[in-house]
């Protein structure tokens, strides 16, 4: 008996199944023949086969089939209809909505086209909403940088390939800070060299150093071709230069921890550049020429840092004198001039040997290497400032001459800092940035910390408009709107004060939200989570401060604090290890020495 049921069922599902291929079939025949006599010119014919057709439809497309004969015909009436009964059965159908909102744009009906058209946001129809979106908002007179945007680009993209509708998208992602999100909308394939290198951009800024300089290997290959040309949005920039790929690919390597990769790369760059040609198509792509000077400014840093000083004069003397006002490298000019000019050999060997009137080939060396005068760099940053009026170059003039000013003691040069400030006032407590800081840096040298305080108070105060009776409360909201300089020495002055939870949330900003913050910052971010018992996250920061720091000291101070934590975590023999190593860096941290006696006895 229950085989019967079986056999009962499967030949009702097989009689469905053929009623359903031929109800199929007899749409597609008629469909067929009301083609026919459209085709023949019987539009009267193909209306009463279309007409019988339609109670047959089920499927969404068998009803934009009928639909499309209607339109053909010129039947705008029965062509709505056949929608309108075909999507009250389903109304989530994509298709159904996106030919019913190109039949209400075609009749003029916008206002109701854009209404139907909300539902294909995000699909693969979306470009007929974007296409609406974007018409409504240019009639409207809307400025298209709305975080709205962003999908009804990405939608443009979907119905068209055309990379300029996701790089107008990832421009709002950028526009926002939101550099991760703008990398994510990379496309498949790019249409040009300058395509190419605006995605190693957006992976540059969103710390994907090894997706940019891929970016960048594809950049190179296009704009090696004879097609190479931006069709898709920009047809004035025809191509992403030389000096652009190289300086960005070797910034990304230096970012990965390639130093050498880095270096081989603007060499090759300086090696191969032809400057009259190279330097006029790069004016002609908008290119500035600091650029390059930003790739010759890099070279004799890694020069420096590899000991390499004639290398490192050579780059520095050619850019200062190529663009006279480009800052970083007259800061660096000046630097190396300071540096130089205290360069000596006095050890009691070389000593003796000049006494003797004799010559080592190390002290002929070391005659040799090359000497700027501090006062021809500090004549090219004063003759740089008269022309540029640039605050950041005339605090570094300052500080290089408060550097070989050996004579004035703390009351001179605090009349001197005064006096920058007051002939750089720009209203009540309030001066240029950079001569801010240099003034604070000053005082706090000089460990007038009373009045480094009152003078950043008062700035910070009046720059972000605080709410003097709510300071503390004001200024943890205003810190995203901070430079980095002004973030740290706000929670430097709150950790003074031992606000301890206003001076962490200061230095989380800084350090965590910011690539370049100083070292120290890391450091007492780090003894702040110590304090409050956080000990896995001090020590996450005391290694990270570690490989940042290059200065002896501080290297060996951050060792003597791991150990702190090390030993208050019952690990001795870790603890002994950083004091061992804290110690080899400063023999004189005397800290880190009684805390290793203690430890070993």
């Amino acid at each position: 008996m229950k085989s019967a049921f079986v056999c009962v069922g499967l030949l009702i599902l097989l009689f469905l199944s053929c009623s359903s291929k031929s109800r199929a079939f007899s749409v597609t025949a008629s469909l067929d023949e009301a083609d026919r006599y459209i085709a023949q010119g019987y539009p009267a014919d193909a209306l009463k086969v279309l007409r019988a057709t339609e109670k047959k439809i089920i499927s969404p497309m068998e009803a934009v089939g009928i639909y499309k004969r209607y339109a053909r015909l010129d039947e705008k009436k029965r062509a709505e209809k056949v929608l309108q009964n075909a999507l009250k059965k389903n109304p989530e159908s994509l298709e159904l909505n996106a030919v019913y909102s190109n039949f209400l744009k075609k009749a003029g009906r916008f206002s109701e086209a854009l209404e139907r058209a909300k539902i294909l946001s995000g699909t693969r129809y979306g470009s007929v909403y974007a296409e609406l979106y974007l018409k409504n908002a240019a009639e409207s007179g809307e400025n298209f940088l709305g975080g709205e945007f962003i999908q009804i680009f990405a939608d443009a993209y979907s119905g068209t390939a055309d990379n300029a509708w996701l790089r107008n998208a990832a421009l709002l992602f950028l526009k926002d800070g939101r550099y991760a999100e703008a990398a994510a909308l990379v496309p498949a394939e790019y249409k040009s060299s300058a395509d190419a290198y605006f995605w190693a951009l957006c992976n540059y800024d969103a710390a994907k150093y090894g997706e940019a300089a891929l970016c960048i290997e594809d950049a190179k290959q296009l704009s090696a071709r004879k097609t190479d040309s931006f069709a898709d949005g920009i047809p004035e920039r025809q191509k992403v230069s030389a000096i652009e790929l190289s300086s960005l690919m070797s910034d990304a390597y230096v970012n990965m921890g390639e130093a050498a990769a880095a270096e081989e790369e603007r060499s090759a760059l300086i090696r191969e550049i032809t400057f009259g040609e190279e330097m006029s198509g790069a004016a002609e792509n908008g290119t500035s020429e600091s650029l390059l000077g930003t790739v010759y400014l890099n070279s004799a840093l890694y020069a420096l840092q590899n000991n390499d000083e004639r290398a490192a004069y050579n780059a520095l003397t050619f850019v200062v004198q190529k663009w006279p006002d480009y800052v970083p490298a007259l800061i660096a000019y000046g630097n190396f001039a300071y540096n130089s000019s205290r360069r000596v050999m006095d050890d009691p060997l070389t000593k003796s040997l000049r006494d003797a009137g004799m010559v080592s080939s190390e002290m002929k060396r070391f005659e040799s290497l090359p000497r700027v005068s501090v006062s021809d760099a500090l004549l090219r940053m004063r003759e740089s400032v008269a022309r540029t009026h640039n605050d950041l170059l005339y605090v570094a003039e300052l500080d290089l001459e408060d550097k070989i000013d050996t004579n004035s003691d703390s009351r001179a040069r605090l009349g001197r800092m005064w006096r920058v400030l007051e002939r750089n006032t720009l209203s009540a407590d309030l001066y240029p940035p950079e001569i801010t800081q240099y003034a604070v840096h000053t005082l706090l040298t000089l460990e007038e910390y009373a009045q480094a305080k009152d003078l950043f108070k008062k700035y910070i105060t009046a720059r972000y408009d605080l709410d003097a009776g709510r300071f503390e409360e004001s200024l943890a909201a205003s810190v995203e709107k901070m430079r980095l300089w002004e973030a740290e020495y706000s929670a430097f002055f709150a950790a003074s004060e031992r606000d301890a939870d206003l001076s962490r949330r200061l230095y989380e900003y800084a350090v965590y939200e910011n690539v370049e913050c100083a070292t120290q910052s890391e450091v007492n971010l780090a003894m702040i989570y110590s304090s409050g018992g956080n000990k896995e996250k001090a020590l996450e920061l005391y290694g990270r401060a570690q490989g940042h720091a290059t200065d002896n000291f501080l290297r060996s101070e951050i060792m003597y604090r791991l150990a702190c934590i090390q030993d208050a975590s019952m690990d001795r023999s870790a603890a002994l290890k950083s004091l061992e190593y804290g110690l080899y860096l400063n023999p004189g941290n005397n800290r880190a020495r009684l805390l290793s006696a203690k430890l070993k006895n």
